[in-house]
Parts: C-alpha cells; sequence; structure tokens
C-alpha cells in the first residue's frame, strides 16, 4: 500500500470520526425526535466505515486472489453499510417494510456479484459484473418510482427524501462506472488510483448523508411526518400507484 493511499484512509477515519459524532447527537435527542426519525440505525453507517478503515490503514484484511490483491474490510463495509443507506431512504419516504426490505436486499446482492466479478476471470466476471450491474438500476427504480411514490403522502419530509434519493441515486451509479476503468476490470486506472477514487466516493456517500439528516431533522417533528408505517400493510401512496413525477 502507498503512503498516498495510506494517508488518505486515515483522512476518511477523520470524516467517519465526525459523521460518527454527528450521528450520535442525533440518536441522543429527545426521545420522541429519535424515535421518529430512526436516528439509531444512522450510527452504523460513518461508525462501521470508520471501524473498517482503520483496518485498511493498518493494511489488515488484504487477500490475493489470483493476481488480484482484495481489500476486504471494504467489501465488509459495504455490505453493512450501503444497504443502511438505501433502507433509510425508504424510511423517510414512508415506504412499507417489505419495500425497505427488497431494497436493502438487492443492495446487498449487488455488493456479493461485485465482490465475485472482482475475483474471478475471462467470461465469468463479465457475467457476474451485468448481474451485478442489474442492481444498481433494480434500486434506482425503487429509489424514483416506488419510494418517490409514498413520499407525497409526507409533506414534511419529501424535501429530506429529495436529497436523499438523488444523493445516494448518483453515487450508485458512480461505483460501477469506477470498478470498469479500475484493474480488476478494464485497468485504465492503477489499484492505487481507483483505491483514492474510492476512498472519496465512501466518504462523500455516507457522511454528508448523516449532515442531510441533522440539518433536516425537525421534518420529523409533525403527527404526519411521524405516522408510522403498517409493516403488515402495503398502503396505495398519494396519488395512486406509484410513479415518477
Amino acid at each position: 500500500m502507498s503512503t498516498h493511499v495510506a494517508v488518505a484512509y486515515w483522512l476518511a477515519v477523520l470524516g467517519f470520526v465526525f459523521g460518527t459524532a454527528l450521528a450520535a447527537r442525533l440518536a441522543t435527542a429527545s426521545d420522541a425526535d429519535a424515535d421518529r426519525g430512526a436516528f439509531a440505525y444512522l450510527l452504523i453507517i460513518p461508525g462501521f466505515a470508520g471501524l473498517m478503515y482503520v483496518l485498511m490503514a493498518l493494511d489488515i484484511g488484504v487477500v490475493t486472489v489470483g493476481s488480484e490483491a482484495i481489500v476486504v474490510p471494504r467489501y465488509v463495509d459495504w455490505l453493512v453499510t450501503t444497504p443502511v443507506l438505501v433502507g433509510y431512504v425508504g424510511y423517510v419516504a414512508g415506504a412499507p417494510r417489505r419495500w425497505i426490505a427488497g431494497a436493502m436486499a438487492a443492495d446487498a446482492a449487488m455488493i456479493l456479484t461485485g465482490g465475485i466479478a472482482t475475483i474471478t476471470t475471462g467470461p465469468t466476471k463479465w457475467a457476474f459484473f451485468v448481474v451485478s450491474g442489474w442492481f444498481p438500476l433494480s434500486l434506482l427504480y425503487v429509489l424514483y418510482s416506488v419510494f418517490q411514490g409514498y413520499a407525497r403522502a409526507h409533506a414534511e419530509r419529501r424535501g429530506l427524501f429529495k436529497l436523499l434519493q438523488n444523493h445516494v441515486g448518483l453515487l450508485w451509479l458512480a461505483y460501477p462506472l469506477v470498478w470498469v476503468v479500475g484493474a480488476p476490470a478494464l485497468g485504465y486506472v492503477s489499484a492505487g488510483g481507483i483505491s483514492l477514487i474510492v476512498v472519496y466516493l465512501d466518504v462523500v456517500a455516507k457522511v454528508p448523508f448523516i449532515y442531510f439528516v441533522w440539518n433536516r431533522r425537525f421534518s420529523f417533528d409533525s403527527d404526519a411526518a411521524a405516522s408510522a408505517v403498517d409493516s403488515t400493510s402495503d398502503p396505495t401512496p398519494a396519488g395512486g400507484t406509484p410513479a415518477d413525477d
């Protein structure tokens, strides 16, 4: 691991420490506000990511498979934290639990199949990449059609939802593109260069997400915004079937 990459990892740790502190402030808000916003779950995002980045900075968890050096803590980070990011967007939208769970499962499947694509070669690599690439497309459908439909019924949270929706949607398009140009695929960018890009994307994906919720935490204050989603039903969103605006 180069010095530049090690420094980037430690800088990311500092960013996640800030994000964890902000998430802790949210989680320790008044009981009503914390419950309405489900803020405690947000601690997982920067907290677990920061722990995995400490391991990466210490060069722990790197496994060589064939000619590829796989940074295992990175994939563990993604497998744990990115479903929470997607699931929380659904929570803000007021989507039923089955839709939230489905989106989280699709996100986890994207990470797993992408990891397999990284450690395989030839047609198998690209087959798993295609499968992995299908999941971001399905997630974009859920974000911009299903979740958006449910968000219409929660006017107080709509601004926060749109912010988180676009933040996650754009970044989930960026990660596959980085993989394609990196060493595991076309090799246009070196492994060190890809590591630096991924560090940037990881920090941008997680820390601003927490800040956006912090900045609009009062969106959960009103009774209308605080109404719980019935896990046993799938109410029709305002305006009928979920659809794009």
